[in-house]
């Protein structure tokens, strides 16, 4: 089994943190969504087997309307074999989500929702340029748990600039109140390219210490914990049986096919590959097979990988997978590491 990663690259606005890949613009959004298609026919026979996740990513992928989400996944089901149980996650904005965008996300079979909330903070919201208030985020999961959705996710942002006078454990408090089932945090951070990069070169302020951030993470941890969430891997949370099949099969090196510009892919076993990251580029180039980039893992880069991934997650790093990857003199170099770490 492997699962499909496709990534709509179109939002409404510019959240001031994002470095992934978007444009708030719409003009290649039908070339886009036309190549998106055609690439999941052209890699239809790569990856062995059927698929037991789809995972809609952004960009925002709640801008779709029924009848494009729709051509894109009668294209998946009319070239893959689709689990019977299939993850159908798709990741969405709360204001997008009116009773017909809900409706019409059920129809189609999406059976868990992944909602950018972010924080309940109105005032943090309007910083970070995003399109909801606390409001459209409480009726957003109240419409979607009406309509029978019980696989809901929420991002929640912490680590934010101490002027923001943000209180945490209230962002908590409210997100545990919605009785969710799956909690994504992730520590903002500076990227490159990025509305918060300028300002903060500009000295309009500064981001928190790694202690300030420490301090809130933890605070995440034992919050969760006290209501019965799991921590199966560093920034995901979950109440039981409702962890990600998705992302989790990144972190344990399940193969899936990343789709639409941006997205990567790997093949569960050496090699990963990357499309490339413009609208433009990507759909002129797709019938040229000139879209995209590869590489192929030696033996200790996939042992690294192995360990940078399983530290990540509760299922830690089986060490014999290391040993095999390694030269006699490479293992007893990383078991020498692996013995102070224990210390």
């Amino acid at each position: 089994m492997f699962g499909i990663y496709i990534h709509i690259p179109f939002c409404k606005k510019a959240c001031n943190y994002c470095d992934f890949h978007f444009s708030t613009s719409f003009k290649t959004k039908d070339s886009t969504l036309k190549a998106i298609s055609e690439e999941l026919v052209i890699r239809k026979n790569e990856l062995k087997g059927g698929i037991n996740t789809l995972y809609f990513g952004g960009g925002t992928p709640s801008v779709l309307s029924r009848q494009e989400l729709n051509k894109i996944i009668h294209v998946v089901k009319e070239n893959y074999l689709l689990s019977e149980d299939i993850e159908i996650t798709f990741e969405c904005n709360p204001d997008d989500l009116t009773t017909n965008k809900l409706k019409d996300f059920k129809h189609l079979g999406v059976n868990r929702l992944s909602i950018g909330v972010q924080s309940f903070d109105n005032a943090v919201l309007s910083w970070m340029n995003r399109t909801h208030s606390e409001q459209k985020t409480l009726e957003a999961v109240q419409k979607a748990q009406d309509l029978g959705f019980s696989n809901i996710s929420i991002d929640l942002i912490y680590g934010l600039p101490t002027f923001l006078n943000r209180n945490w454990q209230l962002d908590i408090d409210k997100a545990l109140a919605l009785k969710v089932q799956h909690i994504s945090s992730y520590n903002l951070t500076n990227e490159k390219n990025t509305a918060l990069y300028n300002d903060i070169k500009k000295h309009k302020y500064t981001m928190p210490d790694q202690d300030y951030c420490s301090e809130e993470y933890l605070l995440l941890i034992k919050s969760l914990a006290q209501v019965g969430f799991s921590q199966y891997e560093v920034s995901n949370f979950s109440l039981n049986g409702y962890e990600s099949l998705h992302n989790s099969s990144y972190w344990s090196g399940t193969p899936y096919l990343g789709i639409g510009p941006s997205a990567h892919s790997f093949d569960g076993h050496r090699t990963r590959r990357w499309n490339v990251s413009n609208n433009n580029t990507y759909f002129r180039e797709l019938s040229n097979n000139n879209f995209y980039e590869t590489e192929t893992l030696k033996d200790v880069d996939l042992a690294n990988e192995i360990i940078l991934l399983g530290v990540r997650s509760f299922n830690g790093i089986a060490i014999e997978k290391i040993s095999k990857l390694l030269s006699e003199k490479q293992f007893s170099a990383f078991q020498k590491k692996l013995n102070k770490l224990e210390e």
